[in-house]
């Protein structure tokens, strides 16, 4: 062929893609402004809400009469367009609408249009998706009900496949019981506690110790006439779905606005709600760094950087829910083939991110020039500066604190999203996420369970049998419109809470603990408290401090909970084309132990730390977040419930010292030293296993497993364990920022 024809069909190629760009746009846009209008709370007019409910009805049983197999590569036989079912409007049903609106008009296109992306399958597909995670997860009580019922009406009359949850907790490694429910009310009625900051004694928010049991009373009749109504309408026991712990007006209202604003309450999120006050000032930070206009670097760009992070430290999670919005915010799908498909200049962020990762006292002032110099790039406007430099470091530092926290927790994937549903009926497919909307047409290949799992060890360089993949058996419950599985949750530490068997090294590690810190001599926090609790109690009368678990300490059945026996860690995707390959050979984790000592020196708190440095130089190209940052790191450090496993006393326990041990532990581990602390506390507080527990979230959360989760060396419970991780994400962030931004101010 000429020249001239390769230029044909190369503008006839150009042509073609840029037409299913703007259908794919529209697709999404259509959607996403159907379920924009749930994203309301208006108590005075519940109408709003209905009326998009039913607006969003209409627009899928339209794509219901017209798909042919949503899910599946295959066609087989539906039901004919006028086939009689629940689902198919009848001219007297309230969904049918007279007037003819913009939406409509976009659904129409997309209906009867043959070369639209996808076509109807594509699009039911991804309406049933964001259905069932909204059904689920939606703080709304109305909108859960209706697409619960949409749902178990499509299942029931086998209309079309349907995607069921595969896993009902935002955690493989914590029970749905003991996640804050969406709704004030949930099953157990006691007293809210989570950890708080450290001068706040008892919540503010919540009930309070001598809440009546009247009060109790009415809200068990409550929940009996809320169980009563779920019969009559078919609907499962709301605590079954949304969490077994009773949320106050403050976590709830927390749950909405995120939702509000964001359309999606995410699971990283719903177990960073373990902790309501840390809550609010993270998703500022969260916002700041990844959402909001402020800083040189675009947003696109902010979010493929912590794709790349997420990518290397094989966080599946994070990766899937960063490729969604990098989409929907305008990305280039290009980008995400992969390191060598995004911009020069983006490139060399592989080697800061490695270095960052696993070896960050080796970063020297050398690199950082490399990176403001033009010998990096090929051409002119390649190269970085200050500014976007530091806005990257914040990026970078940001992610890989957070890779440790999701790993750490075992977050399990969104429900709308690859591994986060499988489908009843539809065949052997691949069951693609919301996340691949918008991305260019890849065929991930997953023929056979064993290619499935060739394909995650060569991403990830493990091999685990316990890659599950989708079974189109029809499930055996009842519930089997939430899951397809039929396994059992795992009964163990991991997914039984507090309550679980107790291993006996743990618990005498633990009662140790609580002794040193009974005896520690560092009491100035356990005086705020005393002072504290004097002070208020001419306001609230003989209050004494009960340090109480957050629920019965008598045991009650479990929630049947459909759950996969996933280990966490899995990965779907081929990551590494996110990493380059010569630097992820050469650059390897190590510790900054004494070899490394004869090489480089400890980073000295006393010389340059965040909080009287670093904070200034982020606030130079990113006001204000440098000192929300502060406020993040300060509140994380102070957290607490005052007290450690579920001991009831009356005597608090001040776990100060152990959580700083965490944290200088962390830092220590990645050759950072603080001047004033004294390190024989890490040896006395923290046990050789918990000790490695800390090391392995810090260096290769990648490697967590549930094992790990139910072995940290203390008896702890859930939201404990949460803080341990928590504290090791802050402080592994807080490190890698003092190390990148200390060389950019001498820049």
């Amino acid at each position: 062929m000429n020249h001239n024809g390769l230029t044909a069909d190369a503008a006839a190629y150009e042509e073609i893609a840029r037409d299913t760009r703007a259908r794919q746009l529209q697709a999404y846009r259509l959607r996403e402004a159907l379920f924009k209008g749930l994203q309301v709370e208006s108590p005075e007019s519940p109408e709003d809400r209905q009326e998009a409910l039913e607006k969003i009805l209409q627009v899928v049983k339209s794509f219901v009469r017209v798909a042919r197999s949503p899910f599946s590569s295959s066609s087989p036989n539906t039901p004919p367009s006028n086939a009689e079912s629940p689902l198919h409007n009848k001219p007297d049903t309230p969904t049918n609408t007279t007037h003819f609106d913009l939406t409509e008009l976009a659904t129409h296109q997309l209906l009867h249009d043959e070369d639209a992306v996808g076509g109807a399958d594509e699009q039911l597909q991804y309406f049933l998706l964001t259905m069932l995670r909204l059904s689920l997860t939606c703080p709304f009580k109305d909108v859960r009900h209706t697409f619960k019922h949409f749902l178990q009406t499509l299942k029931a009359n086998g209309i079309t496949p349907t995607p069921q949850a595969r896993h009902l907790s935002p955690s493989y490694f914590i029970h749905l019981d003991d996640i804050f429910s969406l709704e004030t009310k949930a099953s157990r009625y006691t007293t809210v506690q989570y950890p708080r900051p450290g001068n706040i004694s008892y919540s503010p928010w919540s009930a309070d110790e001598n809440t009546s049991n009247d009060t109790v009373e009415e809200g068990r009749k409550e929940e009996q006439d809320e169980q009563e109504d779920c019969a009559k309408t078919g609907s499962p026991e709301e605590a079954s779905t949304t969490g077994g712990r009773a949320a106050d007006e403050y976590v709830r209202q927390m749950l909405v606005k995120t939702y509000i604003d964001e359309g999606r309450l995410a699971n990283v999120f719903r177990v960073i709600a373990f902790f309501p006050t840390y809550y609010e000032i993270y998703h500022t930070t969260y916002s700041k760094t990844i959402k909001s206009s402020i800083g040189p670097l675009p947003r696109v760009w902010r979010i493929y950087l912590a794709i790349l992070v997420a990518a290397q430290q094989r966080c599946q999670y994070l990766v899937s829910l960063l490729k969604l919005e990098f989409l929907h915010v305008g990305g280039d799908p290009a980008w995400l083939k992969g390191l060598a498909y995004c911009p020069p200049k983006l490139r060399p962020m592989s080697r800061l991110i490695l270095v960052l990762a696993r070896q960050p006292w080796r970063l020297s002032e050398d690199d950082i020039r490399a990176l403001m110099s033009n010998t990096v790039g090929s051409a002119l406007g390649e190269s970085w500066s200050k500014g976007e430099l530091v806005q990257a470091v914040v990026v970078i530092a940001t992610f890989l604190g957070l890779s440790s926290f999701v790993l750490g927790c075992g977050i399990a994937p969104e429900l709308d999203m690859c591994g986060g549903f499988s489908v009843t009926g539809g065949g052997k497919s691949e069951n693609k996420g919301v996340e691949h909307e918008l991305d260019t047409r890849t065929t991930m290949v997953r023929a056979t369970e064993d290619a499935a799992r060739a394909a995650a060890s060569h991403a990830t360089g493990w091999y685990d049998s316990n890659i599950a993949m989708d079974n189109d058996d029809d499930p055996a419950s009842d519930d089997a419109w939430i899951a397809t599985d039929d396994t059992t949750p795992p009964d163990d530490d991991s997914t039984r809470g507090q309550h679980s068997p107790i291993n006996q090294d743990d618990f005498e590690q633990t009662t140790e603990l609580i002794s040193k810190l009974k005896l520690s001599k560092d009491s100035d926090l356990k005086q705020e408290l005393l002072e504290s609790l004097e002070g208020g109690e001419a306001d609230t009368g003989q209050r004494k401090l009960s340090i109480k678990t957050s629920r019965s300490v008598i045991e009650r059945p479990r929630s049947p909970v459909a759950t996969r026996s996933l280990d966490g860690g899995v990965v779907y995707d081929d990551l590494s084309r996110y990493v380059d390959p010569v630097l992820d050979e050469s650059i390897e984790i190590k510790d900054f132990d004494d070899e490394e000592r004869q090489h480089y020196e400890e980073f000295m708190l006393g010389d340059y730390c965040y909080e009287d440095h670093g904070y200034e130089l982020v606030n130079q190209f990113l006001p204000d977040l440098g000192e929300d940052l502060v406020e993040e790191f300060d509140e994380a450090q102070s957290i607490t419930d005052w007290s450690i496993f579920h001991q009831v006393t009356e005597a608090a326990v001040d776990t100060s010292p152990l959580r700083y041990a965490i944290w200088y532990r962390v830092q220590q581990i990645l050759g950072i030293v603080k001047d004033d602390y004294n390190y024989d506390d890490i040896s006395r507080y923290l046990s050789r296993r918990t000790s490695e527990y800390i090391k392995k979230v810090c260096q290769q959360p990648d490697a967590i497993r549930r094992t790990d989760w139910s072995n940290i060396g203390l008896s702890l419970r859930p939201e404990e364990k949460c803080h341990v991780n928590l504290l090791v994400a802050s402080a592994r962030k807080q490190a890698l920022l003092c190390y990148g931004l200390s060389i950019l101010a001498t820049l």
